[in-house]
C-alpha cells in the first residue's frame, strides 16, 4: 500500500517518509486542490518541525499562502479547518502511532477528511508522476498560532465548572497547550505526563489498556471520579471510570446520543449489534460505516448526524462541524455527570457487559487484505455476514465477531462479544482456524 493509507498520509521516518517526499506531497496536493490558502499544523513528534518545514517550502513554492497554527492538537486543526476559510488542511501527525511514525492528515476546505475513495487517490497519482519542474511561483508564509484562540473560545462557551475530583492523561501529546489551561480553576483535576515530547516517555501515545494501567492505578488512589486520557494528537479521547476500568467507545457514544437527543447517530462497523437496537429505543436513526475518520465525517456529512463515534473513542459532533474533538466530548461529559449526579458506572449500570476480547494479529502489510478476502469467501456459505470492513459475522445480538484488516499497521484486527466466556472461547478457537489457515 505505501504511504497513501484509507484516510491518511503515514509511514516510518525516515525510511518510508522523509523531507523529500512531504516536499512532493506539498505540490501534489495544491495541483489537486487549487486555491490559494492552506492552513498546516503539526504534533508533538520529534520529526514533525522538519517536515512541516518540508511541506511550507512546497506549498510556497506553488504559490500558497501558507497559514501556519504551529504545535496544534488535532481536535483544534479540525475545528478551523472545518471554518471553510481555508481552501485546504495539512496537519503533521500520526496519532496514536509509535514514536517513529509521522504522517499527513488532509482535509479539503470545509473539513472533509480526504482518504481513499475521497480524492487521497487522486494526490498519490499527482505524487507519483509530478516531475521536478522549475519553480516560478512564490508564496507566502504566515504564522496563524493565534487562531487557536479561537477553539479555546468555543469550548468556553461549553466549559462548566466542576468540583469532584477527576484525572487527565496527556500521554506527552500535544493536547495540554490547548486543555490544561481552558480548565485551569474550573476542573478540580490532576493532570499528568503534560510536558510534550515526541518521545513519549512515560508511555507510548495509544490510550490503551496497558499504556493507561499506572494511570487507572492513579485515578483509585485518589478516589477521582472518572480519568480520561488523550492519545498523541488530542483528537481522540479514552474514558476510565471510577473504579479504574477504561469504558469502551461504544458505551460513551450511548451516553452522549442520549444525553444530546440525537436523532441521527453514525458508528463504524465495530459496535455491537445491541447498540443499533438501543439506540432505536430511543428513536434514533443509526447508520454503520467502515472504521476510520473519513468514513464517518463524510457519512455524517451526507446524513446531517447529530453524533458520531467509533469504538476506539474518537467522537464526532454536529456542532463541531462533524469533526471529532476530544476536549468537547471531555466537555459534555462533565454535563452528562452534573445533570444526572451519577457517575459512569452508575450510567452503565444497564447497558450490556458482555464477555468480549480484542486480537491483534500480525502479518505482512502486503498481504494483510487478501487474508481478509479469503476470510470472507471461507465464511460467507456458512454465516450471514456484513462486508462493509473486513467480515462481521453476527449470530445473534449476543454472540457476534468483526475480523478486518487494520488501516494504520500491518496487523489484521479481531473484535469478537459472547454471552458467556465458554461462548467467547468457542468464537475465538473458530476465528483463530480461520486466520491461521490463511496467513
Amino acid at each position: 500500500m505505501g504511504i497513501f493509507k484509507p484516510y491518511d498520509i503515514r509511514g516510518v521516518y525516515p525510511t518510508e517518509i522523509n523531507e523529500k517526499i512531504f516536499y512532493k506531497i506539498a505540490r501534489s496536493c495544491v495541483r489537486y486542490f487549487g486555491g490559494r490558502k492552506v492552513l498546516i499544523g503539526g504534533d508533538g513528534r520529534l520529526s514533525t518541525p522538519s517536515l512541516k518545514k518540508a511541506l511550507i517550502e512546497g506549498l510556497i513554492d506553488e504559490g500558497m499562502e501558507v497559514y501556519d497554527l504551529g504545535l496544534v492538537p488535532t481536535s483544534t486543526f479540525n475545528f478551523l479547518i472545518s471554518s471553510g476559510k481555508f481552501d485546504f488542511g495539512l496537519q503533521v501527525t500520526a496519532s496514536h502511532n509509535p514514536k517513529e511514525f509521522n504522517g499527513i492528515k488532509v482535509y479539503d476546505n470545509v473539513g472533509n477528511s480526504i482518504g481513499i475513495g475521497y480524492g487521497l487517490e487522486k494526490i498519490e497519482e499527482i505524487f507519483k508522476n509530478l516531475s521536478n519542474d522549475s519553480k516560478t511561483k512564490k508564496g507566502v508564509y504566515i504564522d496563524a498560532s493565534e487562531m487557536k484562540l479561537e477553539h479555546k473560545k468555543f469550548l468556553e462557551k461549553n466549559l462548566e465548572t466542576f468540583d469532584k475530583k477527576v484525572c487527565i492523561d496527556y500521554s506527552n501529546g500535544c493536547g495540554s497547550i490547548v486543555f490544561s489551561d481552558l480548565i485551569r480553576g474550573k476542573i478540580d483535576a490532576i493532570e499528568v505526563n503534560k510536558e510534550v515530547d515526541g518521545n513519549f516517555p512515560s508511555h507510548p501515545p495509544e490510550p490503551n489498556e496497558e499504556n493507561l494501567r499506572n494511570f487507572t492505578r492513579l485515578i483509585k488512589e485518589n478516589e477521582c471520579v472518572f480519568g480520561a486520557a488523550f492519545d498523541g494528537d488530542a483528537d481522540r479521547i479514552v474514558f476510565v471510570d471510577e473504579n479504574g476500568k477504561i469504558i469502551r467507545g461504544d458505551k460513551i457514544l450511548y451516553l452522549l446520543s442520549k444525553f444530546l437527543k440525537a436523532k441521527k447517530i453514525v458508528h463504524e462497523v465495530s459496535f455491537p449489534p445491541f447498540f443499533k437496537t438501543m439506540m432505536r429505543e430511543i428513536g434514533a436513526e443509526v447508520i454503520e460505516t467502515r472504521v476510520g475518520r473519513t468514513y464517518i465525517i463524510n457519512e455524517m456529512r451526507n446524513n446531517n448526524a447529530d453524533v458520531g463515534g467509533e469504538i476506539s473513542s474518537h467522537f464526532y459532533f454536529k456542532e463541531t462541524n462533524f469533526m471529532e474533538d476530544a476536549f468537547y466530548t471531555f466537555l459534555i461529559a462533565i454535563k452528562i455527570l452534573k445533570k444526572e449526579k451519577k457517575t459512569f458506572g452508575e450510567l452503565l449500570k444497564d447497558y450490556p457487559d458482555l464477555p468480549s476480547k480484542n486480537l491483534k494479529v500480525e502479518v505482512p502489510e502486503e498481504k494483510k487484505y487478501q487474508i481478509i478476502e479469503n476470510i470472507r469467501k471461507e465464511l460467507k456459505d456458512k454465516f450471514d455476514i456484513i462486508s462493509i470492513d473486513g467480515v462481521k459475522v453476527i449470530i445473534n445480538e449476543k454472540n457476534w465477531f468483526l475480523i478486518r484488516a487494520s488501516n494504520t499497521e500491518p496487523v489484521i484486527r479481531v473484535y469478537i462479544e459472547g454471552e458467556n466466556q465458554e461462548k467467547l472461547r468457542e468464537l475465538e478457537k473458530l476465528i483463530t482456524s480461520f486466520i491461521n489457515r490463511f496467513i
